[in-house]
């Protein structure tokens, strides 16, 4: 059995370094163990070079996003330190709409029109995941659809002959009584044909912003049985519970649902001295109501997640394979608000709103019901032949993209009172969710022609369909790959790529743009609404140092015609009045990126990047006089620095700056916000008690400086914490 799981993780592995180049592609590797300790290999089976090999520690990290935060070229904007599952992460200016997210090959990025459409990070706990890999731009014809910034792979470690356990818990805070934890474990083993991997978590924290508290459980399952003709089976199974509060504004200027305008007296001023200046957040879909939107003190989203996946492989000889795997998505979240009657009154803004205090007390459940987040499911079929020139790659995928109905359980009438259910208070169910189907299919060819030139062709075909409020949506395109890549030298290798990607529109938009071109927003009515299609090209240049690092130059070119926009904007050019709405625009990103690991000495290692990104929008109707030029929230600069160092034996010291340039961000369509510059320094210290157990100690944020990764949101000040880990 175990040359057989070898043998397949082989021929899978080979597919994918042959869907994009290595020079594309970075490793990191979750491990508690010192990097000159284990012989990491690629995905050939060779054995690297350890100065190249990225190993980073899961101490306090809730989530894949965590670990990537100190790559150059991904970007944060987290509302929250904890729990925080929107379009919080972007690869080269793209966010997660344009990013792929896979755990063992399948798609996490959830669909349902209600709460928008993202990569939801906290699905995937890190207990049992051996690996991650990022994919710079969209280049792979596998992942091509809706993949511009990129792909994150991540993989489920591999149970073999020899049990693997562990068991690893933190604590920390960041002052005061406030503080968070994190416990969680993992056990593997193969047991003749059978073999099984599971990984269980629980995460916690007090609110650091109002009323924002945190806590999860994780449990996922995975078993892997061998089959007749060196055949492999998988299924899998991903559990997830998340409660979350919803951030209370916490500015003392008024108005409790809307913290646009910084001009407002008492913007700048605490309601609640506890906690930090900070805006608020509201429920997410159907149209804004009182009990949505004036939020109270408990209010939280309960959400609970189920992700079923089946994956077939079948070795053809010893240079082919096929496969073939499907998915279920199944989201359910449970929504709860109480009454904050002062606040509620703050909110009074017409004689038709007839909120009576008598009749609502404070604490009072105003707000429940269910939403039916996802119910997607699809599947692939792939096949992979290689020869001594070639190597051949095809498949097909199919993915339908469904969420359901909400469900009102309880709504206060009193406390509803608003112009959107016609002063009723009232609040409807609704039974019918959103669908969308994309069908694909692609194929490439890696060609090598000599030992220094490999030339790698490939296109895509994607057929999408969909229905919303106003009109049906319907296109196809295909999108060609072309890439080249040259050995220089032993230690030199260059490569190019130019290709098309077309990137479908998410539910979430099509329900927006649906809305808003109905007459919602005058300027909007009427318009089409497009899928997006880059024109790209990616360059990059590497040159190893044997036995002690690499260092890499890169840079990106995207043309985006029909940028899909996805916020609010005001309904006429008349009005500061806004409503949600997804339209098209146009948008090109450039960037370069220099970056390097180097071994100074055995014990000594450094690491640094630097990465400069520009973005120009253009023909944006929402912004007809060309207020912000730029993509929202896309640092110029961005600068990451470290080094590890093993002081003495059993002893390891590690240091990490952060440098974050200017981002901005248009609040109206008459006014930019500017995100200034920050700098944070993190450290940390672990020790190897024994060949089974490590200690560490960290601190983050250690200048304790003032910084926002969204605008309104103040991020965690200095925090620090321990950990403990047993492993066998």
């Amino acid at each position: 059995m175990k040359k057989i799981s070898l043998m397949i993780f082989v021929l899978l592995s080979a597919g994918f370094a042959y869907c994009v180049d290595d020079l594309m592609l970075d490793t990191i590797y979750l491990d508690e163990i010192n990097v000159n300790e284990r012989a990491y290999t690629d995905d050939t089976g060779k054995k690297l070079d350890t100065s190249e090999v990225k190993v980073i520690e899961k101490n306090r990290s809730n989530n894949i996003a965590d670990f990537l935060v100190k790559e150059p070229e991904i970007s944060l904007k987290r509302k929250a330190a904890f729990g925080d599952s929107g379009d919080i992460l972007s690869i080269r200016g793209q966010g997660s709409k344009r990013i792929l997210m896979n755990l063992d090959g399948r798609a996490i990025n959830s669909t349902g029109t209600v709460g928008g459409n993202y990569i939801d990070f906290g699905t995937i706990p890190l207990d049992n995941i051996d690996k991650i890999e990022i994919i710079k731009g969209g280049s792979s014809v596998e992942y091509g659809n809706n993949a511009l910034g990129g792909v994150i792979n991540a993989y489920t470690a591999r149970p073999d002959k020899n049990a693997r356990f562990s068991a690893y818990g933190t604590a920390g805070g960041w002052g005061s009584q406030k503080d968070y934890h994190n416990i969680r474990g993992s056990y593997s083993k193969q047991l003749g044909e059978l073999g099984i991997s599971v990984g269980v978590s629980h995460q916690a924290a007090d609110e650091y912003l109002r009323n924002n508290d945190y806590s999860s459980f994780h449990l996922a399952p995975k078993f892997f049985i061998g089959t007749p003709g060196g055949g492999e089976l998988i299924f899998g199974y991903n559990y997830s519970e998340t409660r979350r509060g919803l951030i209370r504004s916490n500015r003392n200027d008024g108005d409790p649902t809307s913290d646009s305008n910084p001009d407002v007296a008492g913007y700048n001023s605490k309601i609640d001295g506890d906690f930090p200046l900070s805006s608020g957040e509201y429920f997410a879909g159907g149209s804004p109501t009182p009990s949505m939107t004036v939020i109270g003190d408990n209010a939280h989203w309960k959400k609970t997640k189920h992700m079923l996946d089946v994956q077939f492989t079948q070795p053809i000889s010893d240079n082919a394979y096929a496969e073939i795997s499907a998915y279920k998505n199944i989201e359910d979240r449970h929504e709860k608000n109480y009454a904050d009657v002062e606040a509620r009154l703050q909110a009074q803004n017409s004689p038709m709103d007839t909120f009576d205090p008598a009749l609502t007390d404070d604490g009072d459940l105003v707000l429940d019901r269910k939403v039916v987040v996802d119910r997607s499911y699809g599947g692939k079929a792939k096949a992979e032949i290689e020869t001594a020139r070639h190597k051949l790659l095809f498949g097909v995928e199919t993915k339908h993209l469904k969420s359901g109905g909400i469900f009102v359980k309880h709504i206060d009438e009193n406390y509803n009172i608003g112009g959107p259910n016609g002063w009723t208070g009232k609040m409807a169910s609704s039974n019918d969710g959103s669908y969308a189907v994309n069908n694909s299919a692609f194929i490439s060819e890696k060609y090598k022609l000599n030992d220094v030139v490999s030339f790698n062709l490939g296109v895509r075909y994607d057929n999408f369909s969909a229905n919303q409020v106003t009109k049906d949506y319907d296109d196809d395109v295909f999108t060609p790959k072309l890439g080249v890549s040259l050995n220089l030298t032993d230690d030199d290798q260059i490569a190019f790529y130019a290709y098309r990607n077309f990137r479908t529109p998410t539910i979430p938009e099509l329900y927006w743009n649906s809305n808003s071109i109905s007459g919602e927003i005058e300027y909007l009515e009427g318009r089409s609404f497009k899928g997006e299609t880059a024109n790209a090209l990616d360059v990059v240049l590497k040159h190893t140092f044997p036995g002690a690092g690499y260092v890499r130059l890169s840079g990106f070119y995207y043309d985006v015609e029909d940028y899909i926009m996805h916020k609010p904007v005001p309904v006429s050019y008349s009005t500061s009045k806004t409503r949600f709405a997804a339209y098209n625009a146009d948008a090109k990103f450039m960037g370069v990126t220099a970056d390097t690991s180097y071994d100074i000495v055995k014990d000594l290692s450094v690491r640094a990047g630097v990465t400069y990104q520009k973005t120009k929008k253009e023909n944006d109707p929402a912004d007809p006089d060309g207020i912000l030029e730029k993509v929202d929230y896309i640092p110029d600069y961005k600068i990451v620095l470290g080094t590890t160092w093993q002081a003495v034996k059993n002893v390891t010291v590690d240091f990490g700056v952060n440098y974050i340039g200017k981002r901005y961000y248009a609040r109206s369509s008459t006014d930019v916000e500017n995100l200034g510059s920050y700098t944070t320094l993190d450290g940390s210290v672990k020790v190897k008690i024994s060949d089974s157990v490590t200690w560490e100690l960290y601190a983050e944020n250690i200048t304790d400086t003032d910084y926002e990764e969204s605008w309104g949101y103040p991020s965690m000040g200095f925090n620090m914490g321990t950990s403990l880990r047993w492993s066998m």
